[in-house]
């Protein structure tokens, strides 16, 4: 089944170390929700209805800047031209700022079962410094507002590596979201994108950036305490309890397709990545004249294929060996079985009914272990 992305592009303030697109004028907020149901009409046409989507994630931006009726809107006009299984997972994208128990009673209702609240931190210097609109008691109480409207399938977001972030900082984040008992934890080190205000405070001396090496003593923190409490460590960023990992985000690991709607959203879909505009006045010129806001396409080789399904199958819950030798032809286990074992013993490595998957350890390395697995089999043809 596929999955469908929607992307809402506004934002009440840009975070400074944000890189997803979005802008600040909600001027067009309802010119741009009426575009965003043209192109699922585009798309839910092209296909005739005949793909069944079972994952529905709204992200942003703040998507939680739409009201409820704006949400209604969006929500029938999905249901109108894709088919949806039963059970369908609808995430809604939340920033602890925007939400009230009413607004979120009222998503409910239009079917929306899933909720990622980005908490980033419950520690105020911390949330100051990334440029968050709320405070530590919004975050508390966001959380909080999810579960008496109703949700049981709860994500909340934390950031870790915060310049001026400690060891204790981190832990009281760690045991006040615990307290709080989400079902979902997503736990990003903070990253420095290119062009963003971070980047460039950091690269003028006003920042400084913590080492690899005490990105790594975090990072084992956050698993370490997050594993304890009974979440499972199931992708290097994400944390669930029994039955709760994010079916959406589960498609993007293992290769799955999906749509892609919004401004600057990517898609895949028949073997082919596609990306919007990302432009809001480019993305509604285009749906205004009954076109595809597409800018591009890419044709993956089958390297890029091999290369894409070990990054992120070793991310995340490993690499399927008897999947991976009917796609591609190539036994793993059997060419490259030595370079397994020195990760196994070295523990970053174990072998689970024919995955191969990374440890805590070995997720610290995911990105130079697919090079050098991929530079392997790239030797061995």
């Amino acid at each position: 089944m596929h999955g469908l992305y929607i992307h809402f592009p506004f934002c009440s303030k840009k975070c400074r170390y944000c890189d997803f697109y979005s802008v600040t004028d909600t001027v067009v907020i309802n010119k741009i929700i009426e575009s965003v149901i043209a192109e699922i009409k585009l798309r839910g046409t092209e296909f005739h209805q005949g793909e069944i989507v079972d994952t529905v994630f709204i992200g942003g931006g703040t998507p939680s800047l739409m009201s409820p009726e704006q949400l209604e809107f969006l929500m029938t006009a999905v249901r109108k031209y894709f088919r949806l299984a039963d059970n369908t997972e609808i995430t809604i994208e939340c920033n602890p700022g925007t939400i009230t128990i009413e607004s979120l009673s009222a998503y409910r209702n239009t079917g929306v079962n899933r909720l990622s609240i980005g908490v980033q931190s419950f520690v105020a210097e911390e949330l100051e410094f990334l440029g968050r609109i709320h405070d530590a008691g919004e975050a508390e109480k966001a959380l909080v507002i999810a579960s008496e409207a109703g949700f049981d399938n709860i994500n909340a977001d934390i950031i870790f590596s915060v310049p001026g972030q400690t060891a204790f900082t981190l832990e009281y984040t760690l045991n006040k979201l615990l307290e709080l008992e989400p079902a979902h934890i997503s736990a990003y080190c903070l990253i420095y994108e290119n062009g963003t205000p971070l980047f460039n405070d950091m690269k003028s001396g006003k920042v400084v950036k913590y080492s690899d090496e005490m990105d790594a003593k975090f990072f084992e923190v956050v698993s370490g305490r997050l594993t304890a409490a009974g979440y499972e460590h199931y992708e290097v960023s994400n944390f669930a309890l029994k039955g709760r990992k994010c079916q959406h985000n589960l498609k993007y690991w293992a290769g799955c397709e999906y749509f892609g709607i919004g401004p600057s959203a990517h898609g895949f879909i028949n073997g082919r990545r596609y990306w919007n505009y990302r432009s809001v006045t480019n993305y509604i010129r285009y749906l205004s004249e009954g076109r595809l806001p597409v800018e591009g396409y890419e044709e993956l080789t089958k390297k890029q294929k091999i290369a894409e399904r070990i990054l992120l199958g070793l991310r995340s819950e490993g690499i399927d060996t008897t999947a991976f030798k009917s796609e591609f032809g190539i036994d793993l286990l059997q060419e490259e079985l030595r370079f397994f074992e020195e990760l196994k013993i070295s523990g970053y490595l174990y072998f689970e009914n024919g995955r191969i998957c990374l440890t805590t350890k070995g997720y610290l390395l995911s990105d130079e272990i697919s090079v050098k697995l991929c530079s392997l089999i790239e030797k061995s043809k």
